[in-house]
């Protein structure tokens, strides 16, 4: 009896892992640890767990031999145990957690972390976007876009005024920075993008904004060029459903 309990018991944390798994996937929370494509993978996988998880109990249940059934084998010692300790449920915590808890998307502590040089793109990229829109109009860009090609692709950029929308990373010297978050899977590999803001009084930290400014000189730093923008003007935002680029 002891191993059919501790059996269900297990069959029942993989249950919540799965359920965890489709709830993250549903409710589009997901968007905090991987990139878009995945969704269907994270929301196939916890139906799989929960599957396999309810068919081992089941399965578990008609080997059982009914000759055993009103006798005890519990191995009660005596002490209120039959065989599991309470400690054990305990490894439900984390589980109801991943259900009920919002966890937050990597923000400003996390990119404070890592330079704000943006690297140098392998392979020369054709910047399009410039020609669809007039000399002198605002052109809506990517955060990860503008921190590269502020740097790399100075002569097509200056004189040009740009839109981006980030988080607020405070800088030293009361600097600060627009940022997103860059994703090549997931979280673990997540590298930090940042253009640094001029001529605005930073907003408070992890505070989403869209600032429209003009392109300025990058700053020189002794690891690289730091991408910059001349603001013109900050609006405060909601976070997007998937803060990551």
């Amino acid at each position: 009896m002891v191993v059919a309990v501790k059996r269900n018991v297990a069959g029942l944390v993989i249950v919540f892992v799965g359920a965890a798994t489709v709830q993250l996937a549903v409710s589009n929370t997901y968007l905090r640890y991987v990139k878009p494509g995945m969704r269907w993978m994270l929301l196939a996988a916890g139906l799989i767990l929960i599957a396999l998880a309810v068919a081992d109990v089941l399965m578990d249940t008609r080997k059982k031999n009914p000759e055993e059934e009103g006798h005890d084998h519990s191995g009660d010692d005596g002490h209120g145990h039959n065989g599991l300790p309470k400690a054990a449920w305990l490894l439900l915590i984390p589980i109801f957690a991943l259900l009920v808890v919002d966890p937050p998307a990597l923000g400003a502590s996390a990119a404070a972390r890592q330079s704000p040089v943006a690297s140098k793109p392998i392979q020369p990229k054709s910047n399009s976007w410039l020609a669809d829109n007039p000399q002198g109009g605002p052109v809506n860009l990517a955060v990860r876009d503008y921190a590269v090609w502020a740097v790399w692709e100075k002569e097509s950029m200056k004189g040009r005024s740009f839109s981006l929308t980030g988080f607020v990373t405070p800088a030293k010297n009361g600097n600060w920075y627009v940022t997103r978050m860059g994703l090549t899977c997931c979280v673990a590999d997540a590298t930090a993008f940042m253009v640094e803001a001029r001529g605005q009084a930073a907003p408070p930290r992890n505070q989403w904004v869209t600032v429209t400014g003009e392109w300025a000189e990058p700053s020189k730093r002794e690891d690289g060029d730091v991408a910059a923008l001349t603001i013109d003007s900050v609006k405060t935002v909601t976070a997007p459903n998937n803060p990551y680029e």
